[in-house]
């Protein structure tokens, strides 16, 4: 089994039609190294070429293992879509600020570089900016990166509006190459920003691809580190989310789709719309990155396809 893929836009770049978030669970501390860096040895395998991670998550746990995984596969890394989100930054363990000042945004660049062991960075994406962030002089330092090598693309994530923002802020200038909009069968908002992307000639890689499959049975084994983390996510859901989770719950037919695991459902569905590039997920267990990666070039059933777009409505 080999993942398939797709050219990204008019980057130049062709992608796995999956990819992988190194962020949470898979660097956090119920996860062993060793463990985590073997995931990355074997998503290569399959066929994965596009990792996305940041300098906020988890700390910097998540760059500095990809790091270690991408200087155990040689000169093959050279070939993988490796971006990172800047902008976002931690302060101690639990408070998150926004901060796309130049030096943040050039210091969170080189320090990237440094831990993830890399010449240039094939994606530096900005982490759901708003307007008030995006200044003549972001752009400036933006087109720099670009144009000193230390960034091959850049894009821009978050929500229709966040990059519609990037996007006008960066309007005829060419800078941005990427979106990274959330997109999945419980949140389909992006809809339009996605197809007017595709016109543009701009690489389209959805996020939030699995609707953090809150509309699924979580496990039951408590001894498990994922059943933890899972209940976790799902009471942050239903505090912060609760729209999010009320399309998911609708969404709870995806979980008897004869022939399909819920969480291919969902990918399928994401890799369904013919102007997306690539469909991220995240997982930190080897059966689930499998599961995921086979759910390449399957095509979803088009009354399932129907059903997904009547249950957002």
């Amino acid at each position: 089994m080999t993942v398939a893929t797709r050219r990204l836009g008019r980057t130049g770049w062709t992608v796995s039609e999956l990819g992988l978030a190194c962020t949470r669970p898979w660097s956090g501390r119920w996860m062993d190294e060793a463990s985590a860096i073997a995931l990355i040895q074997q998503a290569v395998k399959l066929g994965i070429t596009g990792f996305h991670t940041g300098p906020c998550y988890d700390g910097v746990r998540a760059q500095e293992r990809l790091g270690k995984a991408l200087r155990t596969l040689g000169p093959e890394r050279d070939h993988l879509l490796i971006s990172i989100g800047v902008g976002t930054v931690r302060l101690g363990r639990s408070q998150v600020i926004r901060d796309f000042s130049p030096d943040t945004v050039e210091q969170q660049v080189a320090e990237s570089l440094d831990r993830l062991g890399l010449d240039r960075l094939p994606l530096v994406c900005l982490d759901r900016p708003e307007s008030a962030y995006l200044t003549d002089d972001l752009m400036d330092t933006l087109a720099a990166l670009k144009g000193e090598g230390a960034a091959d693309l850049i894009g821009v994530a978050g929500s229709p509006q966040q990059i519609t923002a990037g996007l006008v802020a960066a309007r005829g200038t060419g800078l941005i190459d990427v979106i990274m909009p959330a997109y999945s069968p419980a949140d389909q908002d992006s809809e339009a920003i996605i197809e007017q992307a595709a016109l543009d000639g701009l690489g389209v890689i959805a996020t939030g691809t699995l609707a953090r499959m809150s509309f699924a049975e979580m496990d039951a084994d408590w001894s498990l580190p994922r059943t933890w983390w899972q209940a976790k996510r799902r009471l942050t859901d239903r505090l912060v989310a609760a729209g999010q989770v009320a399309r998911a719950q609708r969404c709870r037919f995806l979980t008897a789709v004869k022939g399909w695991s819920a969480a291919q459902a969902c990918l399928g569905f994401v890799l369904s719309h013919p102007d997306v590039h690539s469909a991220v997920f995240a997982t930190a267990d080897l059966r689930h990155l499998h599961e995921n990666a086979a759910a390449s070039g399957r095509v979803l059933p088009t009354e399932v396809i129907r059903r997904i777009v009547s249950a957002h409505r």
